[in-house]
């Protein structure tokens, strides 16, 4: 596996020399793999690229990369991640600080991770083994321990424990899939937008413990916006997943409608009360399959003879959906009679088939997944 490790930098002539010459250290330990580091510097106005270009001298596996103008940190990662993917075709990137704060003793066991099977390694500083600086006050440790609750919380991601980490590897299969230049922050919280995405595409994530220490050299660079645009990121991404949901359930509404309807109309035509439930859900569910399609998943709509088979795989889906509905409602009426067919559809619907299908629809039809 070749992988890189991504250090952006602006003003880091006190620490870049220490921070290569740490990792080239432990890259020693790792074998089987070609271990590269790509410094992507954005102009920097003291000696920190003359530093690299004299540690280039040394170490052939060392890169630099450079940009006219300063595109913030989230910017800085995209462009080097493009760059590494595209340029030196590599399996794996990391992201990585100049300024101490991330020990390269880490790295090894991270590496190991990835080969073992992760799609995603993090060093994670609230699993057991992990640490936050001694020295931070009480108020930077909770601003970053509430700041990973929030976003655990408001993007339903309690499995792990720390989504604003800014030390983490990643298989390059996942992050060709994700569109990077358009990620909602090209500074500290485009971090968790990209864990998010990394999630949504169902990469297997392992969390590494680690102790994260304060720089040792140099000025901090935390962003005074940074709680801020981490909160509109979390929030964003938020809407954006409610707004799939309720366009979803709006779907939902028509298809009840069209399966209330199919109920009377095969009801006053004298058919068994099984195949008028079974009759009445399938015109729901081709409604679905049509409206979902066409609106609610339209980012990922189905066209041309694909459709044929999608929507077979639909009704394959579905037929748990069918089953439930057929059962119950015919259960219902044997039990309470035909007069409360109506009745019985809405609590069928909700408590039943509603749940069964967007866990279909989201995870089977329209998924974003492995390729």
């Amino acid at each position: 596996m070749k992988t890189v490790i991504i250090i952006p930098t602006y003003n880091e002539s006190e620490s870049i020399k220490t921070t290569i010459e740490g990792l080239q250290r432990e890259f020693k330990k790792i074998k089987g793999h070609q271990m590269h580091i790509l410094v992507f510097d954005s102009n920097s106005t003291d000696d920190t690229q003359k530093i690299v270009k004299n540690l280039q001298k040394k170490y052939k596996n060392l890169h630099l990369q450079t940009e006219k103008e300063k595109s913030g940190l989230g910017g800085a990662y995209i462009k080097a991640m493009r760059y590494a993917m595209d340029k030196m075709a590599v399996d794996a990137v990391f992201e990585y600080d100049a300024d101490g704060s991330h020990q390269p003793k880490y790295i090894p066991g991270m590496v190991k991770a990835l080969e073992k099977g992760a799609d995603v390694v993090v060093g994670s500083r609230y699993i057991p083994g992990g640490k936050m600086p001694a020295d931070w006050g009480i108020d930077r440790k909770l601003i970053s321990y509430f700041g990973n609750f929030i976003a655990r919380a408001v993007l339903f991601t309690p499995q792990y424990k720390d989504m604003t980490s800014g030390f983490r590897g990643t298989k390059t299969k996942f992050l060709k899939k994700i569109d990077l230049e358009n990620l909602l922050c090209k500074q500290f919280a485009y971090k968790i937008h990209l864990y998010y995405a990394l999630h949504k595409l169902r990469a297997k994530i392992v969390e590494y413990p680690i102790e994260f220490i304060d720089r040792g050299k140099g000025k901090s660079k935390f962003p005074k916006n940074n709680i801020k645009d981490s909160l509109k990121v979390v929030f964003t991404l938020r809407l954006r997943e409610s707004q799939q949901f309720l366009k979803f359930c709006v779907v939902g509404l028509v298809g009840y409608i069209i399966n209330a309807s199919g109920l009377a109309i095969f009801a006053s035509l004298g058919f068994v009360e099984w195949l008028i439930w079974a009759l009445s859900t399938e015109m729901a569910i081709i409604s679905n399959f049509t409206l979902n399609n066409l609106w609610t998943f339209k980012a990922k709509k189905i066209t041309g003879l694909a459709i044929i088979k999608k929507f077979l795989q639909f009704n394959l889906t579905s037929a748990g959906a069918l089953l439930i509905q057929t059962v119950a409602g015919t259960i219902g009426t044997y039990i309470l009679g035909p007069q409360y067919r109506q009745l019985l559809l809405p609590f069928i619907v909700v408590f039943l088939v509603l749940p069964y299908n967007y866990f279909m629809y989201t995870k089977v039809i329209w998924k974003t997944g492995r390729k």
